[in-house]
């Protein structure tokens, strides 16, 4: 997964020197008798994934932890975690460098201080498995991309072509989506306005925030409810 667009950094003195002050400062903190408490968060499939952690060791520049093994599955999938303690003013961003679902063990480094963008969010954004076909409505143009991830209140669409699309203009977004209350795929045509463009290469996303109506909100928070419960249960299934 791309976990960038979840967070941008934000640099105390630069990169080296605030990994040296985080381990520094945890390790001191855990062997004090005090100890440290932790929580990491992952967005695993776009869903908040929160646990308390035991940090374990800091040995060479990495940080080892036991985890909740949900925890693990997590972050074994998108190499990324969350560190929150009480120590620092910002979340910590840690790369996974070894991961044991099963022994519920990970050891992280790159640790660097971050603001989590995906915070500010007012509804959760879920990624679709698989992506569901879309067509971009705008300026007598259809532009056919993939919807790849949705809440009540924005989408993102990759497209294979950078098309140039005026923040202020009209558009829609047209896909289709499964009802799960009346068991069938019901087709939504929703007002846009384009956030952002991300993307060095294609596929591009598109981020839009969107303005559905009521009957369309609806349909979006059961299919969300909906997908959530099948993330739960995908996490479930990888731990038992």
């Amino acid at each position: 997964m791309d976990f960038t667009s979840l967070y941008s950094t934000r640099i105390q003195t630069n990169f080296d020197d605030d990994q040296a002050l985080i381990l520094r400062r945890i390790d001191e903190k855990c062997t004090s008798k005090d100890g440290l408490k932790v929580t990491l968060t992952n967005y695993y499939r776009g869903l908040p994934i929160i646990y308390p952690a035991t940090i374990i060791a800091v040995e060479r520049g990495n940080l080892d932890l036991d985890v909740n093994p949900q925890q693990a599955v997590a972050i074994s999938d998108d190499r990324y975690t969350l560190i929150r303690c009480n120590l620092f003013p910002f979340p910590v961003l840690a790369h996974a460098q070894y991961v044991n679902i099963k022994k519920h063990a990970v050891s992280l480094n790159k640790l660097c201080f971050v603001e989590v963008l995906a915070e500010r969010r007012a509804a959760v954004r879920l990624n679709l498995d698989p992506p569901v076909k879309a067509t971009i409505l705008y300026d007598d143009q259809t532009i056919a991309g993939e919807l790849i991830d949705l809440s009540t209140q924005g989408i993102g669409v990759t497209v294979d072509s950078y098309i140039t699309i005026n923040p202020e203009a009209e558009i829609s977004v047209r896909f289709m989506l499964p009802d799960p209350v009346l068991q069938k795929q019901t087709l939504l045509k929703v007002s846009a306005s384009l956030i952002d463009i991300s993307g060095d290469a294609q596929p591009y996303l598109y981020k839009f925030k969107i303005a559905p109506e009521k009957h369309q909100e609806q349909l979006l928070s059961r299919y969300s409810f909906q997908r959530q419960v099948e993330i739960i249960k995908g996490l479930k299934e990888v731990v038992d």
